[in-house]
C-alpha cells in the first residue's frame, strides 16, 4: 500500500515500535524478568499517550493560531509547504483565507479614502453654492427697501444660478452612483465603429479593428464610455495642426479591448492618480465625473478602464472588456 502522507508514516513506524515492544515484553515475561517487564510496559505506554496527544493536538493548535490571528487582524502570517498531503492542503485553504482577509481589508481602506474624499468634495462644492444663496437671501429679507425691482431681479438671478448649479452637481453625482446593470449582447466592431463615427463627427478621428471582430457588452454604455474618452482626447488635441486621435479595437491573450489614443500634450505624472477620482478635473466647465463614470461602468462590465503609460508623448486609455 502506498503510503501518502507523514501521519501515515508516523502511525506505521510507531506500528512498528509497539510490535517490537510487545516482542520484549514477551521476551522478559518468558525469561522471568518481571521488574525489567514491567518497566517497559510503563515507558511504553506514557511514550505513546505523549506521542499521540502531541499529534492529535498539533492540526487543532494550528487552526486555533490561525483564528487567534484573523481575530487580531494579524493578515501576514502564512504557513509553509509541507509534505503531508492532508496538512499541506489545510495550510493552503488557510493561507488563502488569509490571503482574501488582507485583500478585503484593502480594498475597505481603499474604498473609505474614497468615499471621504467624494464627502469632501461635496461638502465643499455644496458650501461654495449655497453660501452666496444664504446671504442675498438674508440680505433681501433684512433690508427689502434696498433692492429696487432691478436690483432685486439681479439678486433672483444669482440665486437662481447658484440653484442650478446645486442640481447640476446633485445631477452628475446621482449619475455616478445609478449606473444601470449591463445588458450585453454581440456587438460587430465595424458597424459599432460606424456608428461612433457618425456620432463624433470630427475629421482628426480614426478608427481601426481586426476584421469581423466583436465585442461582448452593453452597447449603449459603452458608447457612453467611448464618446467621453473621444470627447476628452478631441478636446486635448485641439488646436494641434496635425491632431490625431485613434480608437482602436484588438485583443490580447484572447481578450478584447479598445484603445483610444491621442497625440496631445499628454497627461501629467503628477495627477495621473487623480484622474479617475468623482468631481477631479483640470477644466474649467468640466464636471469631474467622466473618467470615474466611465471606470465604474467598464468594472461593471468585469472589465477596466486603464490609462497607459505614454512618455509624455500623449494620452492613450484602455477600455478592457
Amino acid at each position: 500500500m502506498k503510503i501518502k502522507n507523514a501521519y501515515q508514516i508516523r502511525f506505521v513506524l510507531l506500528a512498528l515500535l509497539l510490535v517490537a515492544l510487545g516482542w520484549l515484553v514477551g521476551y522478559f515475561s518468558f525469561e522471568g524478568i518481571w521488574i525489567t517487564n514491567l518497566g517497559i510496559i510503563i515507558v511504553v505506554i506514557i511514550a505513546v499517550i505523549r506521542y499521540l496527544l502531541k499529534h492529535a493536538n498539533f492540526v487543532p493548535n494550528q487552526v486555533s493560531y490561525f483564528l487567534h490571528s484573523l481575530l487580531c487582524h494579524d493578515y501576514m502570517i502564512h504557513f509553509p509547504p509541507t509534505h503531508d498531503t492532508k496538512l499541506g492542503t489545510i495550510y493552503e485553504n488557510m493561507n488563502r483565507i488569509i490571503a482574501q482577509y488582507r485583500d478585503n481589508l484593502l480594498d475597505i481602506e481603499y474604498k473609505q479614502q474614497y468615499y471621504n474624499r467624494l464627502l469632501r468634495i461635496m461638502t465643499h462644492e455644496l458650501r461654495n453654492s449655497i453660501t452666496p444663496v444664504i446671504t442675498l437671501s438674508s440680505d433681501i429679507l433684512k433690508r427689502p427697501e434696498n433692492y429696487t425691482p432691478d436690483r432685486l431681479h439681479k439678486g433672483m438671478e444669482v440665486i437662481h444660478g447658484q440653484c442650478v448649479s446645486v442640481k447640476s452637481f446633485l445631477d452628475s453625482y446621482h449619475q455616478l452612483t445609478h449606473i444601470p446593470d449591463p445588458q450585453k449582447e454581440v456587438i460587430e466592431v465595424d458597424k459599432f465603429f460606424g456608428r461612433l463615427q457618425e456620432l463624433m463627427n470630427h475629421p482628426s478621428i480614426r478608427f481601426s479593428w481586426g476584421s469581423g471582430m466583436t465585442l461582448i457588452a452593453d452597447e449603449a454604455l459603452l458608447t457612453l464610455v467611448l464618446t467621453n474618452l473621444i470627447r476628452n482626447a478631441c478636446e486635448a488635441t485641439e488646436g494641434q495642426p496635425e491632431a490625431d486621435v485613434h480608437i482602436m479595437a484588438s485583443e490580447a491573450d484572447g481578450n478584447p479591448y479598445v484603445m483610444v489614443s491621442d497625440n496631445g500634450p499628454g497627461i501629467p505624472e503628477e495627477i495621473r492618480e487623480e484622474i479617475f477620482l468623482p468631481f477631479y478635473t483640470t477644466k474649467q466647465e468640466g464636471t469631474g465625473i467622466g473618467l470615474c463614470l466611465s471606470r465604474q461602468i467598464m468594472r461593471q462590465h468585469g472589465g477596466d478602464l486603464k490609462l497607459l503609460p505614454t512618455h509624455g508623448q500623449g494620452a492613450a486609455f484602455m477600455v478592457i472588456l
